[in-house]
């Protein structure tokens, strides 16, 4: 019982603990490097509430490269033909991998393929020294069904004017992308209709409004109708990051493993994850698992939660 109360004591003591500005530490313990699992949480706290228009006061440097959380929902492989932190076949022979951004001005409930555990990225301009840089290319206000599109951040077959990158038919603003999502074409699929906003880093100070728009969009769509607030808060947006070089766990930029709350088996799918990926490392590497609890509405917060009884990996 004392055991257990003193579970709770450290669950509740990271749920209030003040959200850090900085990254977690990385400390070796038993020749592993350990990364401190509840400043990782208050650290996504703060990722999650900055709600920046870009970093530095810069055009050319998205947000994304300093602010919100870029996540990938994962399912364990059953044959174990790759890792969870590695491309899928699929990702490789296209060229790009599908990740969500989360950020307190862009809620969601919904994940890829309705898993609930996956990992979440460091922002680039934060990571640690000698992690491998991640390339942003571009940023989807709603769900892309990205493997139907060729290329990856390319156009739908049946759409390949309105469905390609947005700069392509003057879609530069997110009043245009709505106009384009709320016209009224019974037949259009709307979700492969859409354009994506180009934020790769060639792009120069045009990434930085890009990505801005793109989230934007999201919240002027949930503005035309209480039916689009439901839809946009049940459905992810979708990034597109090209396609690393698989098989270099110790340089892969990962800040942590996270399961939905609520969900057992998403934190067992995330133990399994969290153990695979310390014996898949060397030096060994302690990623932390975080609970995460999506905020109940577009305008509600998300929480991030550290606790000792989700871990499996003891350095």
């Amino acid at each position: 019982m004392q055991g257990s109360m003193g579970l709770l004591l450290i669950t509740l003591m990271v749920n209030c603990a003040q959200a850090t500005t900085k990254p977690p530490e990385i400390t070796s313990v038993n020749g592993a490097n350990v990364l401190d699992g509840p400043n990782t949480a208050a650290y996504l706290s703060t990722l999650y509430n900055r709600n920046f228009g870009n970093c530095h006061r810069s055009e050319s440097q998205p947000a994304f490269l300093c602010s919100g959380v870029t996540l990938k929902p994962t399912v364990k492989d059953p044959a174990e033909r790759y890792k969870v932190w590695d491309p899928r076949p699929v990702s490789i022979a296209n060229g790009g991998v599908s990740f969500s951004y989360l950020r307190i001005d862009t809620n969601f409930n919904a994940f890829e393929n309705g898993n609930h555990n996956g990992y979440i990225l460091y922002p680039f301009l934060e990571a640690p020294a000698g992690k491998t840089q991640l390339f942003y290319m571009c940023s989807y206000p709603m769900d892309a069904r990205s493997l139907l599109r060729s290329p990856v951040c390319g156009p739908y077959h049946l759409y390949p004017h309105h469905s390609n990158l947005c700069q392509y038919h003057n879609v530069t603003i997110a009043e245009q992308w709505v106009y384009v999502w709320t016209y009224p074409d019974p037949n259009a699929v709307t979700a492969l209709q859409q354009c994506g906003f180009d934020v790769s880093d060639d792009r120069n100070v045009l990434a930085g409004p890009a990505f801005r728009e793109s989230l934007r969009s999201r919240n002027l769509l949930a503005a035309v109708s209480a039916n689009y607030a439901a839809q946009v808060f049940n459905e992810r947006n979708e990034i597109i990051i090209q396609t690393w070089t698989p098989g270099q766990p110790n340089t892969f930029p990962i800040l942590a493993f996270f399961y939905v709350a609520g969900y057992p088996q998403g934190l067992a799918d995330a133990q399994y994850n969290q153990r695979d990926f310390y014996n898949s490392t060397n030096p060994r590497i302690v990623v932390p698992i975080i609970r995460l609890t999506p905020a109940a509405s577009l305008n509600g917060t998300a929480a991030f939660t550290y606790s000792t009884a989700d871990q499996v990996v003891t350095p």
